[in-house]
């Protein structure tokens, strides 16, 4: 993989995040190409050397004990960088075009690995195949560049100011706003046709019995009858009590089955909508299947929740986080969103693009950096749950690690729960479970903040 100056001034305007530029340390950066013999008489000079490798060939460093795979490594050698008798810093291995391939999500490119939605599923990806789904490696990447140009400044008296993103970490949980009935008359005629046998069904008809009574209850206005989906005075109750707000991404109603069923003008949604702008909630677009594809479609939705919400939305998520790189970015920066969070595996919580902070997309038509932000998404609960069919302990303790992972870095740790997957009868103790796990990240003292608010913190960056 050959890195263009575009993708290598994406890296650098990434490592940014992390330290303040020193003119004296920028002057001695030194690319090297690998089909370039390396120059003589050089001195004092900061070297990165470039890798020939078409595709990823990964060789394992270790930094403080922690595994770090670096997918275009220079040799066997196992150092991360060395200094030489000139004052020069050579960086053993191409960290450049391995932070490259991963943050820009470069392995994505390959169509013929999506899956029956067209998205890019864990089972196919380099994080599966070498095992590393659970760390942020870009940021160890990050780390090693940065100890070596500490190194290279201690040698020659230079100072090196870091900075990071959180003095903690940083928390932000979202709710995608699928389904807000459970006891929809779709679902009610559904069930009752599983009843009589002209539906298959999975669950026991006893089970089944009991959602039709509880639905016709709900309907007929009967023994205080309600929606277990419309749990939303609960959920903004809970973050108030732990001091926190969330984001919740609204879909539209739109052709396809699996698109909402409700209209963001129904009286019920326009109150919550209403409600949740009145208690500092963020509200955002959860753009259809057909969005993802489909710039007319988007901004129709955003236009459709602006009328409503009463300003523009700037955050969206597509909807079953489907994806195409890079026109559905392309789709959402011309639409004039700010930041998108649907990156994450579907299929598996951790780091899709290998990194615990907000990011640029890269525009590989273009050979270009995209100016909306990406805000990773590290856990969802349906890849948690379903998926992998952790238990809630499995889980927690995955959400513990991700949270240890952040607080290294002063980085993010991402949470989407849907309010259709808290409902007790569907999955026993879901509720309880959902406040103590957010009692408990509340406890590591993160900051914790909407996607607007960490948007008008890069801004003041």
């Amino acid at each position: 993989m050959r890195l263009s100056i575009n993708k290598i001034d994406y890296i650098f305007e990434h490592l940014r995040q992390h330290w303040l530029p020193e003119k004296r340390l920028t002057d001695a950066f030194l690319i090297l190409d690998p089909d370039k013999p390396v120059p003589e008489n050089h001195r004092e000079r900061i070297i990165f050397r470039l890798s020939d490798q078409e595709v990823p060939q990964v060789l394992n460093l270790y930094d403080e004990g922690e595994r770090i795979p670096v997918l275009f490594p220079l040799s066997d050698d196992v150092s991360l960088f060395k200094m030489d008798e000139d004052g020069n810093l050579w960086f053993c291995h191409d960290y450049l075009s391995s932070a490259f391939y991963l943050l820009s999500g470069m392995q994505e490119l390959d169509k013929t690995k999506l899956d029956e939605h067209k998205r890019f599923s864990y089972s196919m990806s380099i994080q599966k195949s070498y095992d590393f789904i659970s760390k942020p490696v870009v940021n160890y990447y990050f780390e090693i560049i940065l100890k070596g140009f500490e190194c290279f400044a201690k040698r020659h008296n230079i100072v090196i100011k870091r900075q990071v993103l959180f003095p903690n970490f940083g928390f932000l949980l979202s709710h995608d706003v699928d389904r807000v009935a459970f006891h929809h008359p779709r679902n009610l005629i559904y069930k009752i046709l599983q009843i009589t046998g002209i539906r298959p069904c999975i669950e026991s008809k006893s089970k089944i019995f009991k959602h039709v009574l509880s639905g016709l209850r709900y309907h007929l206005k009967l023994f205080g009858g309600k929606d277990p989906w419309w749990n939303f005075q609960w959920m903004i109750d809970l973050e108030m009590r732990l001091g926190i707000r969330s984001v919740f991404f609204f879909l539209h109603k739109e052709e396809g089955f699996r698109n909402a069923w409700y209209r963001f003008s129904s009286a019920k949604i326009k109150d919550l909508i209403s409600v949740l702008k009145d208690k500092k909630f963020e509200v955002g677009v959860h753009g259809t299947f057909k969005s993802s594809t489909n710039y007319k479609s988007l901004v129709e939705q955003k236009n459709a929740l602006m009328q409503v919400y009463g300003e523009e939305p700037i955050g969206i998520r597509q909807h079953f986080l489907c994806f195409s790189l890079p026109l559905t970015f392309n789709i959402q920066e011309s639409a004039g969103f700010t930041y998108d969070s649907s990156l994450t595996f579907h299929d598996h919580d951790g780091y899709r693009n290998s990194y615990c902070y907000p990011f640029h997309p890269y525009d590989f038509d273009n050979d270009c950096i995209l100016r909306i932000w990406e805000i990773p998404l590290v856990m969802m609960e349906v890849s948690a749950l379903q998926y992998r069919q952790l238990s809630f302990n499995e889980l927690r303790e995955e959400v513990q690690s991700y949270i240890r992972e952040a607080k290294k870095f002063g980085g993010l740790f991402s949470l989407l729960w849907h309010n259709c997957r808290l409902y007790d009868e569907e999955n026993a103790g879901v509720s309880e479970f959902y406040e103590g796990l957010l009692e408990e990240i509340v406890d590591h003292n993160p900051d914790s903040l909407t996607g607007a608010a960490l948007m008008q913190s890069l801004r003041k960056d």
